[in-house]
C-alpha cells in the first residue's frame, strides 16, 4: 500500500505525527499516525483484534484530513 499524507497537526514541530494518510491505490482506505493510547484508555476499546491498535490524534487534524479528502474527491454537479 502506498500512502500519501492528507493532513498533519500544525502544532507538531518534530516528525510527522499526528497525521492522516490516504492509500493511493485504494482511496477508500485511510491510515492514522498518532501517539499510543495509555493502558486505561486502550482497555475501553470494544473487542480489538490481535492485529489491531488505536492511536490518539487531535480532532482538528482529522477535520483537516476529511476536508482535504473531500476537496480531492469533489464531484462536479
Amino acid at each position: 500500500m502506498r500512502l500519501r499524507k492528507l493532513a498533519k497537526d500544525g502544532g507538531s514541530k518534530n516528525g510527522g505525527c499526528p497525521a492522516v494518510y490516504v492509500a493511493e491505490d485504494d482511496p477508500a482506505v485511510m491510515v492514522v499516525q498518532g501517539k499510543f493510547l495509555d493502558a486505561d484508555t486502550a482497555a475501553q476499546l470494544h473487542d480489538p483484534l490481535a492485529d489491531e491498535t488505536a492511536v490518539r490524534i487531535p480532532s482538528e487534524t482529522m477535520v483537516r484530513a476529511v476536508e482535504a479528502y473531500l476537496a480531492e474527491h469533489e464531484r462536479p454537479a
